[in-house]
């Protein structure tokens, strides 16, 4: 599923297309909002030991979790969560047609670098993806958009 793109397909179009009937407006906002929604599930459910679908992440390696408690950190449940700078450094890049999510080219305090250390994390604990339950969720925000112009004309 990390593979996969959520694409809105026509947004545009049928905006322009209903031009005359209200205001078209700037879509950036309705692209950042869901964005920015999609950031906030992905990190919900990473902190609660799920993954894009919903299941509990594979438990630490015996190794792994070891080091984790000898730096003062739970190791019962997995959390992808160690210095908290790869989870912050998720972002999102929005315009009237699309909006992306990655993440930002920081550094966590050891000097690994976020976006490969999510790449990494994510072969193995599926977290950067988007469920079908969340572009649903998308759809209906496009759909408000929409019937809120045709509801304003």
């Amino acid at each position: 599923m990390s593979d996969e793109i959520v694409t809105i397909i026509g947004l545009r179009e049928v905006l322009s297309s209903i031009r005359g009937l209200g205001e078209l407006g700037n879509t950036k906002p309705l692209m950042e909002e869901i964005g920015l929604y999609f950031i906030s599930q992905i990190q919900i459910r990473t902190a609660e030991g799920k993954d894009a679908e919903g299941r509990d992440f594979d438990p630490y390696s015996p190794a792994y979790a070891a080091f984790r408690r000898s730096k003062k950190h739970s190791a019962d449940k997995v959390n992808l969560f160690f210095t908290g700078s790869m989870m912050s450094s998720m972002t999102e890049e929005a315009s009237d047609n699309e909006v992306k999510l990655f993440f930002q080219n920081t550094s966590d305090k050891t000097g690994m670098k976020n976006p490969e250390k999510a790449f990494y994390l994510n072969e193995n604990r599926e977290f950067f993806a988007v469920p079908e339950e969340d572009r649903q969720y998308a759809i209906n925000l496009v759909e408000d958009y929409i019937n809120n112009i045709l509801r304003n004309r």
